[in-house]
């Protein structure tokens, strides 16, 4: 109750350096945009102001600063990150990268957060709340969409390098030429690091290296018709410590690694004929993931996964009102291969959805919007599923939105929960049924003093049926399996988020989250899951010189106290445990040497915190990075 008091307290006095984004366009909370106060659901953008900001490398420091988020890492840069919201589990978020679902079907339907840099985004939107009618499975409790650098109508690039703690190396170039009718951009990034120790003992580093390369187009053939194309790579090595079995049951030093390819294409069409009411599009879009493991430097296993999606939509205006009417097909593809011992893990599976979308804006209301959307998937491998949801957004005056949402969602089992098979650990369960939910939101944004204050308030409840549990103890293999719990998990809480700008050169901000997140046992009782603190949030203060030359922001993320399980050595049995709150001080500062040239630097965990997101993974402590940034813009075509 005093960090509730604490954070609630600093909440409703925070500041902000932006004022509130009233004409800000959301393309993420429906199947077309929409003004941010027409959304019902609680929204967060992200801009690349923030990111520069912040002198964020990695899209989850960003997060961190979200209403409803939790993050942990399993230790240390390039290391597992998982992020949950509202309680959910931490696959029952949909990620998008300009439309391409990147959920990874060959690591359990999760993002591979680690490997998400922040150096070619344009721009973040965070939907909370249930989304499974408009974007499928996965949509659970939230969607991002990360929408990275976009087309300029003019010439222009940036290049920036840095260094410091842990021997860490990070450059990247970004840029764009055009052509009257045309845009081609383009970026890469490198990462370099030796890392720290994950594990509570032994002294070996834990490196990583990635490198993210991205390029997009855009051409306008006519006044009616423009396409596009994108492609994003991503080369990931990193190492992390192996779970000693046999003394500790805890990590320890050792020479594993995980080499990670992924890659990202679309390319699309637009038909919108000037002064009609039926706007097409078409789209392709690709996914493709190579996960090997590495013992001693050889390849141990590996699980692969690719994934296509045709999509077609028709935008119809009637009268003020927008119908929106999509088909969607998915051929997703599951490879896996390992060592044969005592089993076979090599295997390849396939899956195929089709589905239909419709969704109605009911715009002809001067102050309220309101959102019906229905979704139809027929799965090769489940039952058809039918999933919808009903979003009101009123304008109760200038400076007042009251918004709510209800609607349904679907999990889909993954691929690994249904035929995953690890020697000695996990054998799947092709039996399993998909998880459903039903999720309640509501809240209201309100304006203060001339939009210099913002405060957001959000209520959200989710019942989840069939949930399915991945540690159930198998007593004819002897191995872990998944299995459909009984009963409901139940997730409810509040989120209350602020900014204001007390100036023109200072401003905070702040969040706090309150999450009861609770799931049946075998026994029928209700018990909390687990890596869910119950508290968390944040406080950051921004500060911007007058002639604009010296910006800084000083950023304290709060995560409390939340539980983990243990599994000691055999024939121990496994035990719940408690990791410690902590916070966490972050600073980054800039100074404009000239227009186009800015040094920065930037610090993380300043009180040096001795914390750990993972029961047994140590976490980086104090670190400091330096760098320098030009940018160059040319004129217009």
């Amino acid at each position: 109750m005093k960090h509730t008091y604490c954070l609630t307290t600093l909440l409703l006095f925070s500041l902000s350096g932006q004022a509130a984004e009233i004409e800000q366009i959301v393309v993420t909370g429906a199947r077309s945009p929409l003004k941010i106060e027409q959304i019902g659901s609680a929204v967060t953008i992200i801009t690349r102001e923030d990111i520069e900001r912040r002198e964020a490398r990695h899209v989850t420091d960003l997060l961190r600063t979200v209403p409803g988020f939790s993050v942990s890492h399993s230790g240390v840069t390039g290391s597992q990150a998982q992020v949950r919201v509202r309680g959910a589990e931490a696959n029952h978020v949909l990620v998008l990268i300009d439309g391409i679902r990147a959920n990874d079907p060959a690591t359990g339907d999760e993002f591979r957060w680690e490997y998400l840099s922040a150096s070619n985004i344009e721009r973040i939107e965070v939907v909370r709340g249930p989304q499974s009618s408009l974007w499928g499975s996965d949509a659970v409790a939230a969607v991002v969409h990360i929408i990275t650098r976009s087309e300029s109508s003019t010439s222009s690039g940036d290049v920036y390098a840095e260094s410091g703690s842990f021997n860490t190396r990070n450059a990247g170039l970004n840029g764009a030429i055009s052509g009257g009718a045309w845009v081609l951009r383009g970026g890469i990034e490198s990462l370099t690091t030796d890392g720290s120790n994950v594990s509570r003992t032994g002294t070996e580093k834990d490196g990583a290296d990635l490198t993210t390369a991205s390029l997009s187009a855009r051409l306008a053939a006519s006044e009616s018709l423009s396409f596009s194309m994108g492609l994003r790579s991503v080369d990931a090595w990193s190492q992390y410590d192996p779970v000693d079995f046999i003394v500790t049951g805890l990590p320890a030093d050792g020479d594993v690694a995980a080499d990670v390819q992924n890659l990202y294409a679309q390319v699309g069409a637009i038909l919108a004929p000037p002064g009609s009411r039926v706007s097409q599009q078409i789209n392709i879009r690709y996914f493709d993931s190579d996960n090997r493991n590495l013992v001693d430097g050889a390849l141990d296993s590996s699980t692969a996964s690719d994934r296509v999606t045709f999509a077609y939509q028709a935008d119809i205006g009637i009268g003020e009102n927008l119908l929106s009417l999509a088909l969607e097909r998915e051929e997703t593809r599951f490879e896996q291969s390992g060592a044969v011992i005592f089993g076979d893990p090599n295997q390849t599976q396939e899956m195929d959805v089709n589905s239909a979308i419709a969704e109605f804006q009911g715009l002809s209301t001067e102050r309220l919007t309101w959102i019906v959307s229905l979704r139809a998937d027929d799965n090769s491998d489940f039952d058809d599923a039918f999933n919808g949801r009903v979003s009101l957004a009123y304008e109760l005056s200038d400076t007042t939105t009251l918004r709510g949402s209800i609607g349904t969602g679907q999990k889909n089992p993954t691929f690994i929960e249904r035929f995953g098979y690890f020697p000695g650990q996990f054998i799947g369960n092709p039996e399993l049924k998909p998880e459903h939910s039903v999720s309640y939101d509501v809240g209201v944004d309100q304006h203060f003093a001339d939009d210099r204050l913002f405060v957001q308030v959000s209520l959200f409840q989710q019942d989840l049926t069939e949930e399915i549990n991945g540690f159930v103890f198998d007593p004819v293999t002897f191995l872990s399996t998944a299995e459909n719990m009984q009963g409901k998990s139940k997730r409810s809480g509040v989120e209350l988020a602020a900014r204001f700008a007390a100036s023109e050169s200072i401003g905070l901000a702040a969040h706090y989250t309150y999450t009861d997140s609770k799931e049946q046992d075998f026994l029928g009782n209700d018990v909390g899951e687990l890596r869910r603190p119950r508290h968390a949030g944040g406080v950051s203060l921004d500060y911007k010189s007058s002639n604009e030359r010296f910006s800084t922001t000083l950023n304290a993320d709060y995560g409390g106290t939340r539980s983990d399980i243990f599994y000691p050595p055999w024939p121990e049995p496994s035990e719940i445990v408690t990791l410690d709150n902590y916070w966490l001080l972050d600073l980054a500062m800039q100074y404009h040497v000239t227009p186009s040239v800015t040094l920065f630097a930037r610090g993380s965990n300043l009180l040096d915190e001795d914390y750990e997101q993972v029961y047994g993974y140590r976490t980086p402590g104090r670190a400091a990075w330096f760098g320098a940034r030009v940018s160059f813009r040319g004129s217009h075509p």
